[in-house]
């Protein structure tokens, strides 16, 4: 474990993986602002690249956690009856905007 911290190549992973959850941070970021005012899910403020959180009104989150993995293979985690949390550190950047707008037009359409 300690000949990782003399491996002259730590410092340029570590920066690409900054780098990485950085874009992916920026990307759900300019997601979720650009759908403001979604009539179910209200994203709670959020700030580095791992995972975010909503408010599901209307909606149990805990049911839209089950449709979301067992219909469209979307895994999320059912905080409480409320909120719903989205790993998105674990998405692949370029799958993130259709995670993203599978996830709300599911909780739109489970609303209606």
């Amino acid at each position: 474990m300690l000949k990782i911290f003399d491996d002259p190549r730590l410092e340029a992973e570590k920066k690409a993986y900054r780098t990485m959850l950085e874009e992916r941070y920026r990307m759900v970021r300019a997601f979720i602002d650009a759908h403001k005012g979604h009539p179910v899910l209200e994203a709670l403020p959020f700030n580095s690249g791992y995972f975010m959180s909503m408010r599901c009104k209307g909606v149990g989150a805990e049911e839209l956690r089950v449709k979301l993995l067992h219909e469209n293979g979307i895994g999320t985690v059912s905080i409480d009856p409320q909120h719903v949390r989205v790993a998105f550190s674990t998405v692949e950047t370029e799958k993130l905007e259709s995670v993203f707008e599978t996830i709300f037009k599911v909780a739109a359409d489970m609303a209606r």
